[in-house]
């Protein structure tokens, strides 16, 4: 298979699926809500194992919606932008598409066996970017856009049950409620970071330091290291406050939401975003490894791209957007997720 026909069949054909033998055997055996919960939790495409509140939680969603005959929803919570610092930024790119391949495959078999389908949401916060990483509003609404468009483009191959869709944060409030109540959780914020746990607050520093713009919204390329400090060290705590609002935890911690993302948080399925990655596909890349006469689809972090050998950069003529002309391809690489 060469790279233009492997390329094609992700985008027409991620979302199909035929029932296996086993499928069928395990619908005579289960009940449809143990079926759906799991084809939901497989370790296929689950990278970590589920703690025993977020399986409770992800089997009370299910029943919630089964038993009123509405789509499984599905909410993926994200930062609604693209790594400031990568050549394919502000827009969306092949490790966007790669994720919404490899998360289509992951509930095409839910597809073929419940009716309702599903409703799959990517909850952006971009509303937050701004003051957390100084990044422009015209850069995130930018990567909206492209990523509304690229969903678009994948939905002509959906079947009929299958909604995907983005939804911004900023649009569940006014602008003058999102202060208020934002202004509201900053005091306790500050007073839990001054005695913060200390591995959760050194990775959190470390996220604030990878997503800060210095030369954004606001020019701070020329401050000095401890006006740097202060700004990355503001970063948990800008973080912590959003994630209080309660407009957005009731969006995405529904009841009879199910959590997705792509490294372990609590009550979610941690399932990364592709078979062989975990990188989020906003700070990441996505690429082709070539795996003897096959190929796998990749998302390389700054730090994996730096350490690894590009054997050539290829043409493609799948979709009409933005950093989707060309594909990096690289050997077999030296780390397996």
């Amino acid at each position: 298979m060469n790279i233009q026909t492997y390329l094609q069949s992700e985008l027409q054909n991620s979302s199909q699926y035929e029932l296996s033998l086993e499928d069928q055997k395990l619908l005579h055996a289960l009940s449809l809500e143990e079926f759906l919960y799991k084809k939901l939790t497989t370790k296929k495409f689950r990278k970590w194992s589920l703690d025993e509140a977020s399986s409770k939680r992800i089997k009370e969603a299910i029943a919630l919606n089964v038993q009123t005959q509405k789509p499984i929803q599905c909410i993926f919570p994200f930062g609604g932008y693209k790594l400031w610092n990568l050549d394919s930024a502000p827009t969306v790119d092949w490790a966007k598409f790669f994720t919404i391949a490899y998360y289509l495959k992951w509930i095409a078999p839910i597809l073929k066996v419940y009716q309702p389908g599903i409703h799959f949401t990517f909850s952006s916060d971009d509303v937050i970017v701004e003051r957390l990483d100084n990044i422009p509003p015209k850069d995130t609404k930018a990567y909206f856009d492209s990523f509304k468009n690229l969903l678009q483009i994948f939905a002509q191959h959906f079947p009929a049950n299958l909604t995907m869709d983005i939804v911004r944060v900023a649009d569940l409030y006014t602008s003058e409620a999102f202060e208020k109540e934002f202004a509201s959780h900053l005091p306790e914020m500050m007073k839990a970071y001054e005695n913060p746990e200390p591995n959760r607050y050194q990775k959190m520093l470390a996220t604030s330091a990878l997503n800060f713009q210095w030369n954004g919204v606001q020019d701070f390329t020329t401050v000095s290291e401890s006006e740097k400090q202060k700004k990355i060290k503001m970063g948990p705590i800008i973080h912590d406050a959003y994630g209080k609002m309660v407009g957005r935890r009731a969006f995405v911690r529904g009841e009879e939401k199910i959590v997705v993302f792509t490294t372990p948080i609590p009550n979610a399925i941690a399932i990364g975003t592709t078979k062989t990655s975990v990188t989020k596909f906003w700070t990441g890349i996505g690429v082709l490894e070539k795996y003897n006469d096959a190929f796998k689809a990749r998302i390389l972090s700054p730090e994996q791209i730096k350490s690894e050998q590009m054997i050539e950069e290829v043409s493609v003529h799948i979709i009409d957007l933005k950093n989707f002309q060309t594909i990096a391809v690289y050997p077999k690489l030296h780390f397996t997720i």
